[in-house]
């Protein structure tokens, strides 16, 4: 890349060289652009930008991640994806991420799935129960817990930019 910026600047194999062009447009093409995909189970009724998280408890362990840590990197993430993550007028749904840290604190799972309300949606409680889970994509990954808490983090991002991207793109058409 300097070597590029350096022809430029002195002026030998200038912006018109075709092989220039496509080397600074490579430069500039985003990486690790996740494809969004649309799901009947992640259109929600009502603003879909208010999306409340619910974290399942996690217990001690090695990596010293706390529930508390998986909230905020949640908010944080669906704050900057424009969604705010607080309870829908409503209460018709909501964001459930599970992130289990298995045996010994060796190795965890993060799961994320969007949760709704059986009545809001149209179901009836006594047949299919209070919280369904419609057909969506499947947003988790495991990993190795002896890393640092922001591995583990990191990972849960992960999965959230994933879901983020397929629920913003289900709601938006």
């Amino acid at each position: 890349m300097k070597k590029i910026v350096r022809k430029i600047r002195a002026g030998r194999g200038g912006v018109g060289n075709p092989v220039t062009c496509l080397l600074l447009a490579l430069c500039f093409l985003p990486l690790g652009e996740v494809d969004a995909r649309q799901f009947f189970g992640l259109k929600v009724h009502g603003d879909f930008r208010t999306l409340e998280p619910i974290v399942s408890d996690i217990p001690s362990n090695r990596s010293g991640v706390t529930k508390e840590d998986v909230l905020n990197r949640v908010r944080q993430k669906l704050w900057e994806s424009g969604i705010r993550p607080d309870r829908p007028r409503y209460n018709s749904h909501y964001l459930e991420v599970d992130l289990i840290i298995h045996s010994k604190g060796t190795n965890f799972s993060v799961d994320v799935s969007l949760k709704k309300m059986a009545q809001a949606y149209g179901y009836d409680p006594r047949k299919v129960g209070t919280v369904i889970e419609l057909p969506q994509g499947k947003y988790g990954v495991f990993g190795n817990a002896h890393r640092d808490k922001g591995y583990v983090l990191d990972a849960v991002e992960e999965v959230l930019e994933e879901f983020i991207a397929d629920y913003k793109e289900s709601n938006l058409f």
